[in-house]
Order: structure tokens, then C-alpha cells, then sequence
């Protein structure tokens, strides 16, 4: 009964997980604003993308983070998949910049939410980067601006 009960419930997740994925994709081929494809893209939190006189914000809140490494890399490797797609895809996009905040709590437990990570790019220097073959954990060397919340770093130190 467990093992029916299990494959069950793991057909019921791998389903949602196909699901969502083929949503996922529905949104990212129908964007016709760099907002829609940043929002497409960007998996997870909540984010809210801008576009104003070639210059495209992202903003993605996490509610929770598995630690500071984990942070870090999932920042970067969605960074490496989004700023490529959307400067490939929209010619109008001169830069990008894009922001991480997520929970933080002090020595006195007291508990907020601040901005993390932050990262630029400017089309021309990121079209000289060869995506599909980077490090993820390259990518704060290879974006413009890149800076790190001081508590983010003192726990990766």
C-alpha cells in the first residue's frame, strides 16, 4: 500500500513539475515585452521587471534561501540564462540590470528583507561573452557592477 501510495504521489508531482514546465515555455515563446521574457525566465519568488529607455530592471524576492551558497549559485546561473535571451531577443535592450533580496536576520533575530545580489550588463560586453560555455560561478567577474549584500559574504568567507 506504501508503494502504491508513493507512486502515486510521485506521478501526481512529476506531472505538475511537466505541467508548469510546458506553461513555463508557452510564456517565454509568447513574450512581446522584455518585461514578459525577464518574468518568463526568472524561476521562482516573486519578480517584477521594468523596461525604460533601454534599460531592463529585475527584481526577484526569495522568501527563503537553502544557504549562502545555494543563493549565490542559483543567482548566477539564472543571471547566465536570462541576460542572453532577452539581449538576443530584444534588440531595443541596451542594459540590464538585475537584483536578488531575500530574507536576512541579525544577532538580535531580528528578521528583514534586503537586496542580496545585484549585477549590470551592457549589450556590447555581453555579447562578447560565449554563454553556453561559461563557469556559473564566473559570472560576478564577467557582469558590470556586480555587489554582494556584507552579511551575504561574511557567510561565504
Amino acid at each position: 500500500m506504501k508503494k502504491v501510495l508513493f507512486l502515486l504521489f510521485a506521478g501526481m508531482v512529476g506531472w505538475m513539475i511537466w505541467t508548469a514546465d510546458d506553461e513555463r515555455k508557452s510564456r517565454i515563446n509568447q513574450a512581446t515585452t522584455p518585461e514578459q521574457l525577464a518574468i518568463a525566465l526568472v524561476d521562482g519568488g516573486r519578480v517584477q521587471a521594468t523596461f525604460d529607455n533601454g534599460a531592463l530592471e529585475i527584481n526577484r524576492t526569495i522568501d527563503a534561501a537553502l544557504s549562502a551558497g545555494w543563493t549565490v549559485s542559483g543567482f548566477n546561473v539564472t543571471v547566465a540564462h536570462v541576460v542572453p535571451a532577452v539581449f538576443a531577443k530584444f534588440p531595443q535592450v541596451d542594459s540590464i540590470i538585475f537584483r536578488e533580496s531575500g530574507p536576512f536576520k541579525d544577532i538580535r533575530g531580528n528578521e528583514s528583507t534586503e537586496e542580496m545580489l545585484r549585477i549590470a550588463f551592457m549589450r556590447g560586453e555581453a555579447e562578447l561573452i560565449h554563454w553556453d560555455k561559461i563557469v556559473y560561478d564566473d559570472v560576478p567577474k564577467l557582469g558590470e557592477h556586480y555587489w554582494m549584500h556584507p552579511g551575504l559574504r561574511r557567510v561565504l568567507q
